[in-house]
């Protein structure tokens, strides 16, 4: 009996006809996902004959085009969770009798719903007035609702609402020509926003006064150009505990940005950051166009000892060659000396000389001493000649390949494993958050090598380049870094005497995140942000506003500059591969390190001398007493 009494009214009531045929319209032409029905059946309202007819209607024509969730009012204390575009309509009853469904509505609307822009309303509200109307729309606008619609009665009853308006939020009158849903984030008309930054050493250093100016660099121009491009007058905050980007607290409560993002005191947080595991149900992110490293940053490896540099100029294969070629030399020309002992020369005197002299000649004339006596043959001459030449050649390449090694000195192998880090005696220092967002990714051996090692540090100290300072006071200190943070502490402790940074980036990085920016849940600027930053990338403003700070950039040698531009997005010091590093030219500080070798050389030579000099005076005193023991003896044998 109500079904037929519904339908009678359908083409007795053409309004009521009209609204649900609006409502269906609008629904298909947005073509969702899911179209959502919520009706109260509890109300006594809804028993009206024009309600009911109403409501059939609009199951009738978006039941058989679209598909439905119907849902009631009552069932839901909260608006559901959605992952998907959606459209929900809500059927209120007529003028005054709706007013108290409407705050049932609006205490049932999640703040919290993601993505906002995904999810559109259509409030069907007859005979509703403009101040209920305003009542409805500022309501929703308070639960970041952002494209709602409200049908009041056949013709132009299309209402929407303007949260931008000069002067506040104001309701405003749709014709049938217009669009649904228009864009409203085009001109924010200088609505007043609140982004929550602070500084960065790269990325966001701040202007004077930084409330209004902003900061400078790349996330502080970007955040800059893209309030300017939402024409809204923006104050930037800063996080009142110091506590930078933010932290779960054990009790389930946060710390600087997120704190203020979650608690609805902030619009947008512009510091590029990752996001850890327990923030990421807290929070919208912007899609992330980069990931970010973090990489353990070690002291670099120190000038490998050079005691045997004068030995390591050869090879041992050239030192064995050597040695052997001496050794023949010194018997041929002993050889030679025999056989040419029976050839007479008249008035000369013959060269005769023991192996050990001949030795001790062909070793002096190597090293340049002139040898002090010459056969008269011809040929021996010659023999000893093709000696000095070869020796000269030699000579003359070995110290050539000694002042080699003294210019470009060996270093010892640098760690590139975490592993390695247990034969390293490093303090490692990072703030909290570092070490939370690593753990997940290391092994239980390998977070237990940087804990024992750890030197945990209060959040706010990201604000500051806190490394430079440690690394002053500390020669062992040793830090987890971001990639940009990390190669650029790399240039600022640039060693120019030695062309070779301080420090060293271990390959194996310890985890790779994603790079974004993020915002309360249930934003309703996320999808603004999103495509502004996003324009931002794939224009390469980010480069450009990148390449302009390394211009405008100080605290660094010119050698430096030139090391970090090489360096660019790599994080591989190692100068082998680094092709820019074999480039340039080396310019090392001859430090005890490197020249060690010549002492130890002169301290082998001072004790072989001490030895022989000792061996001469025993060899002396015994030729001396020999005679001595000998003839006491022969006495002593006569006597008897």
């Amino acid at each position: 009996m109500e079904s037929s009494v519904g339908f009678l009214l359908l083409f007795s009531l053409p309004g009521i006809r009209s609204l649900g045929e609006m409502a269906c319209r609008i629904a298909v032409e947005q073509n969702v996902q899911v179209t959502y029905l919520y009706r109260c059946a509890s109300c006594p309202a809804s028993f009206d004959p024009e309600h009911s007819a109403l409501e059939l209607e609009l199951y009738r024509c978006v039941g058989s085009r679209l598909p439905v969730v119907t849902r009631n009012i009552e069932a839901h204390e909260l608006e559901p969770l959605r992952s998907t575009d959606s459209l929900s309509i809500f059927h209120i009853v007529a003028g005054e009798k709706g007013d108290a469904l409407v705050r049932r509505i609006l205490d049932m609307l999640n703040p919290r719903q993601p993505r906002k822009h995904l999810h559109k309303y259509i409030f069907i509200w007859p005979d509703a007035k403009q101040d209920q109307l305003l009542t409805l729309f500022r309501g929703s606008w308070a639960k970041q609702l952002l494209y709602g619609l409200a049908i009041t009665h056949a013709g132009n009853g299309f209402f929407d609402f303007d949260p931008f308006a000069l002067g506040g939020l104001r309701v405003i009158q749709r014709s049938a020509g217009d669009s649904y849903y228009p864009r409203k984030m085009k001109d924010l008309r200088g609505y007043p926003m609140r982004f929550s930054m602070f500084k960065d050493p790269l990325m966001a250093v701040p202007s004077d006064p930084v409330e209004s100016a902003g900061y400078k660099a790349v996330d502080g121009v970007a955040a800059r150009v893209a309030a300017r491009m939402l024409n809204a007058s923006v104050t930037y905050v800063l996080p009142a505990d110091n506590e930078s980007y933010g932290r779960c607290l054990p009790d389930g409560n946060f710390t600087g940005v997120v704190r203020d993002l979650v608690g609805g005191h902030t619009h947008f947080g512009p510091n590029s950051r990752f996001v850890l595991d327990c923030i990421w149900p807290e929070v919208e992110v912007l899609y992330p166009h980069k990931r970010r490293t973090l990489y353990l940053v070690v002291p670099a490896s120190e000038v490998q000892p050079e005691y045997l540099i004068f030995v390591r100029v050869f090879r041992r294969s050239v030192w064995h060659l050597l040695l052997v070629t001496l050794l023949v030399v010194v018997l041929l020309f002993w050889l030679m000396q025999r056989l040419q002992k029976g050839i007479p020369r008249r008035q000369v005197n013959q060269f005769q000389a023991t192996w050990y002299e001949i030795l001790e000649m062909f070793a002096k004339t190597h090293v340049g001493e002139p040898a002090g006596r010459l056969s008269s043959f011809s040929s021996m001459r010659t023999f000893l000649m093709g000696w000095v030449l070869f020796s000269y050649v030699l000579t003359t390449i070995y110290f050539a390949k000694l002042e080699s090694a003294f210019v470009r000195p060996s270093y010892e192998a640098q760690v590139d494993q975490v592993d390695a880090l247990a034969h390293l005696d490093v303090h490692v220092f990072a703030v909290t958050t570092m070490y939370e967002a690593v753990k997940p990714a290391l092994s239980e051996h390998q977070y237990r090598l940087l804990e024992n090692r750890s030197r945990q540090l209060p959040l706010g100290l990201t604000t500051s380049y806190y490394q430079l300072m440690v690394s002053r006071r500390d020669r062992r200190a040793a830090f987890i870094m971001r990639d940009f943070h990390a190669r650029d502490f790399l240039a600022l402790t640039y060693n120019s005497q030695t062309e070779r940074p301080s420090y060293h980036i271990v390959k194996e990085y310890l985890r790779s995140m994603i790079c974004t920016y993020i915002l309360p849940r249930g934003s309703p600027f996320l999808h603004r942000f999103e495509s502004l930053f996003t324009g931002f990338h794939e224009h390469g403003f980010f480069e450009h506003w990148r390449q302009m700070d390394l211009i405008t950039r100080d605290g660094t040698s010119p050698n430096a500059e030139e090391f970090y531009e090489d360096l660019g997005d790599q994080t591989d010091t190692d100068p082998v591969t680094n092709e820019a590093a074999v480039r340039r030219n080396k310019r090392v500080v001859l430090t005890l390190d490197i020249l060690q070798g010549a002492f130890y050389l002169w301290s082998v030579g001072i004790g072989l001398s001490c030895l022989g000099f000792a061996l001469e005076q025993v060899h002396h005193f015994w030729r001396i007493r020999s005679p001595r023991i000998l003839a006491e003896s022969r006495n002593s044998l006569k006597n008897l």
